[in-house]
């Protein structure tokens, strides 16, 4: 992937990118990585290309848009970092199953915890309690990734990157007031 964005990316449209905050990454722990605002198809593959390879990151990705053109399939078998998951109903069971499931075995689990819909360009809607979920069952800290300059793309177009350090895991146990005070703190780092 990091090959495919360096020709199509970078030689192609000649879009720069700008990352910061890189060292703020913990080599070898497995995490959650949670990205916003979201708003385009480059969106993951930009965060896979500055991650390191190891632990590897798997983003979970509705199903329904994720491979509903042919151009996308081809993508994602390439990058290989993409699970499609079933976006209906509130509280999504088998996703929560799946993405538990990767960070046992070591790797990191990237999301994008506004959830699914219709957004506005550049503000950040409030936040899934999903994230929270998944940091509290797993024991799992959660990586802030803000990202920016990805609404629309173009030639010598800008796309930044901004890491923040890792937000400590829920307690287990906690409620959904605890849930929700989570990722409200969550939205305030990514802004």
């Amino acid at each position: 992937i990091k090959l495919w964005l360096a020709l199509v990316g970078k030689g192609l449209l000649r879009l720069n990118i700008e990352v910061h905050g890189l060292e703020l990454v913990p080599r070898g722990e497995p995490l959650i990585v949670a990205a916003a605002p979201h708003r385009n198809w480059i969106d993951p593959f930009l965060i896979l290309t500055v991650l390191t390879p190891l632990p590897r990151t798997y983003f979970l990705a509705a199903a329904n848009t994720t491979g509903n053109r042919w151009w996308k399939r081809i993508l994602i078998d390439l990058a290989g970092g993409m699970v499609p998951v079933a976006t209906r109903g509130q509280f999504n069971r088998d996703g929560l199953a799946l993405a538990l499931g990767i960070l046992e075995r070591g790797n990191r689990v990237g999301i994008f915890p506004e959830g699914w819909g219709p957004k506005p360009d550049s503000e950040i809607m409030p936040l899934k309690r999903g994230v929270a979920f998944i940091s509290q069952h797993s024991g799992c800290r959660v990586l802030p990734v803000a990202l920016a300059g990805t609404t629309q793309l173009w030639r010598g177009k800008t796309l930044r990157i901004r890491i923040a350090p890792p937000l400590d895991a829920l307690p287990a146990g906690a409620n959904r007031e605890a849930e929700q005070t989570y990722v409200d703190g969550l939205r305030a780092v990514l802004k």
